[in-house]
């Protein structure tokens, strides 16, 4: 069995539970790709060499005694290195932590290795999730597999970028205001944020208490619901999309004031947003416009909680041991010191208004539509460090309110890079999204495919 890093999750999984290859073959395969193509991409930060090929001799050990084995069976993951996983470094891309070496597992990775998957190593990502794409850091930034040249999104830039090279088939990631998505819509991967509380956060580095969230990123809409499910410990349903999938009987909700973005969502992006309307549009879907506000109205609330509880959890560490982090992280850490405690407290109530709001428009429809990035990747080194900050960011809405979104590829730029588009669903609302991305991905007449350098 040849070209392992094309096969899907399920494909893989079958082929490893009825003995047609084995878990160690699968696991050398992979450690071989990373070898061969991880020196240009730096996705991996640890790659667990030994600790994989054991774990991955165990559970060829568990078949060949005829034990009944997960739905993830040998299916090689990459967890974002600020997620604990016994026995590798937990480093957080920061010279802060170098020497951290946690000795039990998040739950969210022990349900992975329960479901059969192997760990194969810690995902790249910016300096604990906040930093951004920084080259003063103890290892340098993860680089696109569509161009090496260009920003991979972040934080969990390793995550998109192991996954979209081919180094693994899936990998564990976190988002805080879109660090799952954004690296899904850079480098054409589906990435899905599930819905406050769904994914346990315990065993992994604390960013915004109340907007952190983790979920996986993963080539294919079912290889990202066959990896959430055994994150959420939650039944795996097939998804029902048939063979002649369609829209019919679906509404998909858009901003009647495309969410006020005007310029600022570029015009490569806003055809994406139009060929995926006449998609859903052809194939029996209804559209609805939602009198929802702006996006500046969700983004201010949502970026004044979120630096504002970031300075109060890293802050006074940072001032402390302030050549322990890099320049990034220490602008940014400490931003929300400077915010009063009336503009906190006036982002929180704005927060739980704004909840009501999609919570009554997501009553009307299935799911609703937003860019999953205002631009397409832009180059590596000229990534400004309040990017976040400077323009409304579609992905903050979610962890604002908390609802679960996918962001799925849909279109490439001009310059060949993959463009991507998200769908944001109700509270418990997470098979339903799978089910309307499965529908775009199988309808989509020229679908974004892997990225031919590391996949040709």
């Amino acid at each position: 069995m040849s070209r392992l890093e094309q096969l899907s999750i399920a494909e893989l999984a079958r082929a490893v539970t009825k003995g047609e290859i084995a878990a160690v073959e699968v696991t050398g395969y992979f450690l071989d790709r990373i070898a061969r193509f991880d020196r240009e991409l730096s996705g991996y930060i640890h790659v667990a060499d030994e600790a994989a090929l054991a774990q991955a001799r165990r559970l060829d050990a568990r078949l060949a005694a005829g034990e009944t084995v997960g739905p993830l069976a040998g299916v090689p993951i990459s967890v974002k290195d600020i997620v604990a996983v016994a026995g590798m470094p937990n480093t957080g891309a920061s010279h802060s932590r170098l020497g951290r070496k946690p000795t039990q597992d998040a739950p969210v990775v022990r349900r992975l290795s329960d479901a059969g998957a192997i760990i194969i190593g810690k995902a790249n990502c910016h300096e604990l999730a906040f930093g951004g794409p920084s080259f003063d850091l103890p290892f340098p930034p993860a680089r696109n597999p569509w161009n090496p040249e260009m920003f991979p999104g972040g934080s969990s830039s390793g995550s998109g970028v192991t996954v979209a090279g081919g180094l693994c088939l899936g990998s564990v990631a976190t988002d805080t205001a879109g660090s799952i998505r954004l690296p899904a819509t850079m480098c054409g991967m589906v990435g899905f944020k599930p819905g406050f509380g769904m994914v346990p956060v315990e065993g992994i580095d604390t960013l915004a208490q109340s907007m952190d969230h983790c979920g996986p990123i993963a080539a294919r809409v079912d290889d990202c619901h066959r990896l959430y499910a055994a994150m959420s410990a939650s039944e795996s349903r097939p998804m029902s999309i048939g063979d002649r999938p369609s829209f019919a009987g679906m509404r998909l909700g858009i901003s009647a004031c495309q969410w006020g973005l005007g310029a600022s969502l570029r015009p490569e992006m806003a055809t994406a947003m139009q060929n995926a309307l006449d998609l859903f549009d052809h194939n029996g879907g209804e559209i609805i416009e939602l009198e929802l506000p702006p996006l500046e109205t969700f983004h201010a609330p949502g970026a004044v909680v979120m630096m504002a509880e970031i300075a109060a959890h890293y802050g006074a560490e940072v001032r402390g041991n302030f050549s322990a982090f890099g320049e990034m992280f220490r602008g940014r850490a400490l931003v929300g010191e400077s915010l009063a405690a009336a503009e906190i407290v006036a982002a929180g109530t704005l927060r739980d208004v704004l909840r009501r709001q999609i919570d009554a428009s997501l009553a009307t429809v299935d799911a609703i539509l937003l860019p999953g990035a205002l631009a397409p990747a832009g180059p590596l080194k000229t990534v400004d460090k309040f990017y976040f900050l400077e323009e409304p960011i579609p992905n903050i809405l979610a962890n604002l309110t908390g609802h679960p979104a996918l962001a799925f590829p849909f279109g490439k730029a001009g310059n060949g890079m993959p463009l991507g588009l998200q769908i944001l669903g109700a509270g418990w609302g997470e098979n339903r999204l799978f089910d309307i991305a499965a529908r775009f991905e199988r309808l989509d007449g020229n679908p974004v495919r892997l990225p031919p350098r590391y996949f040709s």
